[in-house]
């Protein structure tokens, strides 16, 4: 009775935020107009009439990877999935930003093209029990995967009305997660019965979730982000770039936020004047998002940089001193045409990024205090000698020219930043055996 009255309060607390999302939707596509579309989607569920998958068709998987990180991470899992299920297996991916969804259908092309396609996209709707009931009913599927913290109390108890077998894969609960989730026990413990097991990244994790009130089956699977493919492709691409540059040392900024170039761009700036900067250095700045690529010129330009841009040319001239990377799908590239890389969200306080992607290519990173939503990894990083610690923008050119003026040093931790990712791989096979003692699967 409690978890029930919990559970409406959840919903009435939902349909009052109905507006609200309906506003944050309209004002995120003033500048990223892909916000814009599939409305119904969000809010109603999937617009076909038709099933995505008839469940007499053969079985049917869906997987929710809310953006690019938890796209590029679970595609290999479903792969791995399609291979052991057969060729009747199909799946349904559902997303819930433009970036996720559009990483999905690159990364997934042929399972979404011809005939009679392996895979749907659509968006997963916001926590409504009617848009819930709506887009299980339409998928098709018996079996889902939820990632990492997603859990949705009214999509959960659907799936259970619908039978669904929900899995939570490459589980992770920070103890500041941990916390938060203890404070909202009535409406957490009623969502983490649901699952049929918990697949965590690490033994902390596994040790988090239960001692949050989870009592279903836990495994320790790692993490699947160690088990991505560096698309060759791109990496030839970054390594051309650099061979027809002039610059001897290239740094990066992976997957910025929220207006943090600017501190950096001013710290550039400031080392550049006190002769503290060598010459011959270019920042190459990656914003995460779309609709900030123009406010990352804009802020160099400010500071007085001389930046271009990749949409603008790939040819840089020798003055230039800041290139934005404009363009999406291409980080491996920034990543094959750099030596080292600084880290995200990690200096302010949003969490940081994820480093595996860069140290796969063996790059060293650098990161600040704040990288709580990968802080594991960042620690063991730091063990190896692949990480280094930052206190700010400042520090980071410090630390990052010292690095480059040691070859030697720069070598081995470019080195051990590549064995690093190799040591921690085998997380989809420890993945998918795990679903095959799933109840459900």
């Amino acid at each position: 009775m409690r978890g029930q009255l919990a559970r409406l309060v959840y919903i009435v607390v939902g349909l009052l935020l109905v507006p609200l999302l309906m506003v944050y939707l309209w004002h995120r596509g003033r500048r990223a107009p892909a916000y814009r579309d599939h409305w119904l989607e969000r809010f109603w569920g999937p617009t076909q009439s038709d099933l995505a998958h008839p469940r007499d068709s053969g079985p049917v998987l869906w997987v929710h990877a809310v953006s690019v990180g938890e796209t590029q991470a679970v595609v290999p899992l479903l792969r791995a999935w399609l291979q052991a299920n057969g060729p009747s297996a199909r799946l349904v991916m559902t997303h819930t930003t433009p970036t996720g969804r559009q990483t999905g259908a690159q990364l997934c092309a042929d399972w979404l093209r011809g005939p009679n396609p392996r895979m749907v996209q659509v968006y997963l709707p916001y926590d409504l029990p009617w848009a819930n009931r709506r887009f299980l009913r339409w998928s098709g599927a018996s079996q889902g995967l939820l990632m990492e913290t997603e859990l949705w109390p009214n999509l959960l108890a659907q799936a259970a009305d619908h039978g669904v077998s929900v899995v939570l894969i490459n589980a992770r609960l920070s103890a500041r997660s941990a916390r938060q989730m203890q404070r909202l026990a009535w409406l957490a413990r009623p969502a983490l019965a649901r699952l049929a097991m918990v697949c965590a990244q690490t033994p902390a994790d596994a040790q988090r979730f239960v001692a949050v009130g989870y009592q279903g089956p836990v495994r320790v699977t790692g993490s699947l982000k160690f088990d991505l493919s560096i698309d060759a492709g791109l990496a030839t691409l970054g390594r051309d770039w650099r061979s027809g540059w002039t610059f001897e040392r290239v740094w990066l900024m992976a997957s910025s936020r929220e207006d943090e170039e600017r501190p950096l761009f001013e710290a550039w700036a400031r080392a550049k004047a006190a002769g503290e900067l060598a010459p011959k250095t270019l920042l190459i700045v990656v914003p995460r998002h779309p609709e900030r690529f123009e406010s990352a010129v804009l802020m160099a330009q400010a500071s007085g940089l001389v930046v271009s841009r990749r949409s603008e040319q790939v040819a840089l001239a020798p003055e230039t001193e800041v290139w934005v990377g404009d363009s999406l799908g291409e980080m491996a590239a920034y990543v094959a045409a750099s030596d080292l890389a600084l880290m995200g969200g990690s200096i302010a306080p949003l969490g940081g990024q994820n480093p595996i992607e860069i140290c796969a290519q063996g790059r060293p990173v650098f990161f600040g205090r704040h990288m709580f939503n990968f802080h594991q990894i960042a620690r063991m990083l730091q063990e190896v000698r692949a990480g280094f610690l930052v206190v700010d923008h400042q520090d980071f050119i410090r630390q990052a020219t010292r690095l480059s003026q040691d070859p030697s040093g720069q070598q081995k931790a470019a080195q051990e930043a590549q064995a690093f990712v190799l040591a921690h791989r085998g997380a989809t096979e420890r993945t998918l055996a795990a679903l095959l003692e799933a109840p459900g699967y």
